[in-house]
């Protein structure tokens, strides 16, 4: 019996990345953004870009097409990737962590968040659609938004990078102004996506998998997950709640979407409305004589917000359709806590409609809650400010209602005008 030890001869050749992320497709009614390699990976040359002269060997003088880029982080802008997106000599791009943060901060969203799904229309405060009077998200640059036919995956483990750019070092550099010679170092991405054009058209591929498939394969996902809710009284979920008792929303959402699909640092932007949402809920609930409250509380975290206001979207169409224990009529007044990560010597800043506070009734209510609220800090370290009664609502799950009813409310956050979230 001869018996035979060898090394893998892959093992020889490839060294596998673990702690990568990746860009993928999403989908909506009309588009397709993101991104996707080809059915079996994408494989380029790699040159690491540091400076955006770096560029020119991959847009033009380099001999090896297509190349792999390995992007420095801070060169993660909207402008160098539109340079890399038009051109036929990439394979793909790994951006890799960068040490400082841009100075000037970074969002991959657009400069008006889920615009066009809030409650500013041609039927209501028609002047503030398309956030005309406000820019809320100065430093968008709709990244997240673009279709790109390349893989773009995020290098997340230093060492990786290093070896990546020591294999690069070793022997795809020019040497006295000549080519490199063969053996080049490579990579290849996989991030390929069945998912294309449209969720209708994807949806549609699903079923007809389904249906004459042995073995069918899912081409698409559904961005599936839970609203969560609770009152501060007990809530029958089978009975529906009578047309004449009122209770108050206190609401915040707990999703956030970056480029790089689950690397989403929302500490700010997120976080810090859920963990005060659920610390108020936590402190009312102690009250020895919370259950003698004239109304009742219901605390709400919505799912999916980051997209077009799914979360609140379902919500406000079970209660129209009578599938939910109570109905918008029974909503007293609405509180969202939004972005709330305060700072030394910030203040919380209290936002409403101005639109459905022409109204005298909704008006008086949320006249009330500003009170309230101000006066609730005065022996506190916070500030409390309500903002021009003329400026529109930021993004917020409460646009969602307000577009079905006008119900009186509050939006507060850490930012008088546009994110200082950066």
């Amino acid at each position: 019996v001869v018996v035979c030890h060898g090394n893998s001869v892959e093992r020889k050749i490839y060294i596998p990345l673990n702690q990568t992320a990746a860009c993928v497709r999403l989908l909506n009614a009309t588009h397709q953004v993101g991104c996707q390699s080809s059915s079996n990976g994408d494989t380029g040359v790699i040159h690491v870009v540091e400076e955006e002269q770096d560029l020119q060997w991959v847009l033009e003088t380099g001999p090896n097409p297509p190349y792999m880029v390995v992007l420095d982080g801070n060169l993660f802008t909207k402008e160098i990737m539109e340079k890399l997106k038009g051109t036929s000599r990439l394979a793909g791009v790994a951006v890799t962590l960068s040490k400082t943060s841009p100075a000037a901060g970074f969002s991959p969203d657009h400069k008006c968040p889920n615009d066009g799904f809030g409650v500013y229309t041609s039927d209501h405060g028609s002047q503030y659609a398309h956030c005309n009077n406000m820019t809320w998200n100065p430093l968008g640059n709709e990244l997240s938004y673009n279709d790109f036919q390349f893989p773009i995956f995020l290098l997340q483990d230093e060492n990786e990078t290093e070896v990546i750019k020591q294999c690069y070092r070793d022997h795809n550099l020019a040497q006295n102004g000549s080519s490199p010679e063969f053996p080049l170092c490579a990579m290849q991405l996989y991030s390929h996506m069945h998912a294309v054009t449209s969720t209708v058209t994807c949806m549609r591929r699903n079923s007809l998998q389904t249906s004459f498939s042995i073995n069918p394969e899912v081409v698409c996902d559904r961005i599936i997950g839970f609203n969560v809710w609770s009152g501060l009284k007990p809530i029958n979920s089978t009975d529906k709640m009578a047309p004449d008792e009122q209770m108050v929303v206190a609401a915040t959402r707990m999703d956030s979407h970056s480029f790089f699909w689950n690397v989403a640092p929302a500490a700010e932007g997120t976080v810090s409305g859920f963990i005060t949402l659920l610390a108020a809920a936590e402190a009312l609930h102690k009250l020895n004589d919370s259950e003698s409250l004239p109304r009742n509380i219901m605390f709400i975290f919505f799912q999916a917000e980051s997209y077009d206001y799914i979360g609140s979207s379902r919500m406000v169409y079970d209660m129209e359709k009578g599938r939910f224990p109570f109905r918008m009529s029974n909503i007293h007044s609405f509180v969202e806590l939004n972005q709330v990560a305060l700072r030394n010597d910030s203040v919380l800043w209290i936002h409403s409609d101005p639109v459905s506070r022409n109204n005298e009734t909704v008006n008086a209510t949320v006249q009330q809650m500003v009170d309230t609220l101000v006066n609730a800090v005065n022996s506190s370290s916070i500030r409390v400010q309500e903002v021009d009664r003329s400026q529109p609502l930021p993004p917020a799950s409460f646009q969602r209602f307000l577009k079905v009813r006008n119900i009186p409310g509050v939006v507060l956050t850490d930012h008088r005008n546009s994110y200082s979230n950066r």
